[in-house]
């Protein structure tokens, strides 16, 4: 796919892990990022294979969404295990419970922790129960300062260090849907429900990401599994092709985020 050349914060971010990666190499000590969006994850990534080096990406739980990138290339801990590296990483995690008469979002729990004047970097995935909990990841850090909440906007909330309770799971709207072909104005198209003229526009305008990285070539193919973020009508995944109609359309599955 075409996309969109890095912008200024993002080359900024490439240079810090490719100094990131140069200083594991040099001390042979493990090196951390703070956490990273799915955008930035794909900047370090690359920057990672720029050094010829590889990058492991942790959240706190397997399938997180923003990750802390970290290098053991040529360091003490390269030759360990996989979950053994994970323990390196230095997050952490609080469990907040809430009465059932009330009702929280991702926004605000979000909004009441940037209140207290950390930095949305210190902060990692925000997974929110409809069972009245939620579970926080964040750095070491900023740990005590999250813990120590006991509101969360004008609720009142008990916090508990560690995932004392299940991780919630993200959820998702399951659309059945048909479409000439797996170009991606086609599949923005049907994510959307908007028309194949909006859908270029939307893509030629950077509006419209891939895998997280703007993508600005309506012609180009989506595969399975492919992540569609689409401004200002959220986030979609092209789960499966699951065939043909007679008529020689293709059948998707896509899952809608919410």
């Amino acid at each position: 796919m075409r996309f969109e050349p890095l912008n200024e914060e993002e080359r900024f971010l490439f240079a810090h892990i490719t100094d990131l990666a140069a200083m594991s190499r040099r001390t042979g000590v493990p090196r951390f990022s703070r956490f990273l969006n799915e955008r930035e994850a794909v900047v370090a990534q690359n920057a990672a294979r720029a050094e010829k080096t590889q990058a492991v990406f942790y959240g706190g739980y397997d399938g997180a969404a923003r990750n802390v990138c970290g290098f053991f290339g040529g360091t003490y801990a390269e030759e360990l295990p996989m979950e053994n590296k994970h323990d390196l990483f230095s997050i952490h995690a609080v469990t907040f419970s809430f009465r059932k008469s009330e009702s929280l979002t991702h926004r605000d729990f979000l909004g009441t922790i940037l209140g207290t004047g950390l930095e949305h970097s210190v902060v990692g995935d925000i997974l929110v129960s409809s069972e009245n909990y939620a579970v926080v990841f964040c750095l070491e850090t900023a740990a005590e300062i999250v813990g120590g909440l006991t509101k969360i906007g004008r609720v009142g909330v008990k916090a508990e260090q560690g995932i004392t309770k299940e991780l919630p799971r993200a959820r998702y709207e399951t659309l059945d849907r048909t479409v000439s072909s797996l170009r991606l104005d086609r599949l923005v198209g049907a994510c959307a429900n908007i028309s194949g003229d909006k859908s270029a526009s939307l893509i030629r305008s950077g509006q419209v990401s891939a895998d997280f990285s703007v993508c600005l070539s309506v012609s180009d193919v989506v595969k399975e599994n492919t992540v569609i973020s689409i401004r200002g009508y959220g986030r979609f995944r092209l789960a499966k092709i699951t065939g043909e109609t007679k008529k020689g359309k293709i059948r998707v599955i896509i899952e809608k985020y919410v």
